[in-house]
């Protein structure tokens, strides 16, 4: 008897340090509450969202996943053992932590490996959103980031980016309408565009070009004369679909302006949280820009900085019920 005792309790022992091992170390919740509080910044100031809870926030480590925030129903068919709290950014959340075997179970029913990753996605037939990604740890062992001076910038800025876009189901949900009607696509994602026509020597050209003035009008500093240029870039756009999204290819207007007002906007608020985090704009337009080579995110942070110049308020707009994408909003900027 007594030995089965001992017995049952080095078992539980053992699951409990398991478990304890899990939870989100001290440098973890430290980085995730200064996080959480950057994101709850630039959502209320610059998106000027109303105050709402994390969405599901399922991040992971090299050895760990944390559920944070978590619909009931995952919750109630956890073992409760599991279950911690932890105050981030002034909200109580719930977190469950267990080991992971190298594969991380998303609320959509999807299995992703625990690799460098971020993005947000809906759920529960396109009514809620979830936000995965890897932790720091993962993001600093990348052989491309091991020169990045602020990488916790970075990687706050990119959960910020993500975070934008769970206030995007409708988006998600009208593009998993349009990739069931593609054929022969095999990556639908923010990059299709430049990867669909990038090889066109002449699209290429006009689509640089058309980046190119949008940059331009960004860093005018005079209001009537960035006016004028932003006119210029909103001509340019229409243009160029008018020429090459013809025929088989006029479904590309509709993907391309979804693609790029959710990541203009996303990228926009980036590069918000960045400066919320103490860089200078300067610096922060650099670190979130990158290298400046994908197209969609290039152009869409160039356009929302001029929106957000010439029409303050465009959030109302832009967050409604309705899609609106960054050429409306555009257009309205430059009346």
């Amino acid at each position: 008897m007594v030995r089965t005792i001992i017995l049952v309790a080095a078992i539980f022992a053992l699951a409990f340090a398991s478990i304890a091992q899990c939870e989100p170390k001290a440098d973890e919740t430290k980085w995730l509450d200064g996080t959480v509080r950057v994101w709850r910044s630039v959502r209320v100031d610059s998106l000027k969202l109303a105050p709402a809870r994390l969405p599901w926030l399922v991040l992971f480590d090299e050895k760990c996943v944390h559920n944070i925030n978590p619909d009931v129903k995952f919750a109630d068919q956890q073992d409760k053992t599991d279950r911690s709290y932890r105050v981030l950014g002034g909200e109580r959340v719930a977190i469950f932590s267990t080991e992971h075997s190298g594969q991380i179970k998303l609320p959509d029913g999807q299995t992703i490996p625990a690799q460098l990753i971020s993005f947000a996605a809906n759920y529960d037939g396109d009514k809620r959103s979830f936000f995965t990604a890897a932790l720091p740890s993962i993001w600093a062992k990348a052989d491309h980031l091991k020169a990045e001076q602020n990488l916790k910038t970075l990687v706050r800025s990119v959960y910020v980016h993500e975070l934008t876009h769970t206030y995007h189901r409708n988006f998600f949900a009208r593009l998993s309408v349009i990739e069931k009607g593609l054929k022969d696509v095999e990556n639908f994602d923010d990059d299709i565009i430049q990867n669909t026509f990038g090889k066109n020597e002449e699209f290429r050209d006009v689509y640089v070009n058309e980046i190119a003035l949008a940059i331009k009008a960004e860093q005018e500093p005079d209001k009537a004369k960035k006016r004028l240029a932003a006119k210029l870039v909103l001509n340019a756009i229409k243009q160029r679909r008018a020429k090459f999204y013809i025929v088989e290819n006029e479904k590309f207007a509709e993907i391309e302006d979804i693609f790029l007002t959710m990541e203009g906007v996303a990228n926009w608020a980036a590069y918000r949280a960045a400066i919320a985090d103490g860089m200078t704009a300067e610096s922060a337009s650099r670190l979130i820009r990158r290298s400046g080579k994908y197209w969609s995110q290039e152009e869409g942070i160039s356009l929302f900085l001029i929106i957000d110049s010439l029409m303050p308020n465009w959030q109302k707009i832009g967050f409604g019920k309705q899609r609106v994408s960054i050429v409306d909003l555009l257009e309205r900027a430059t009346r």
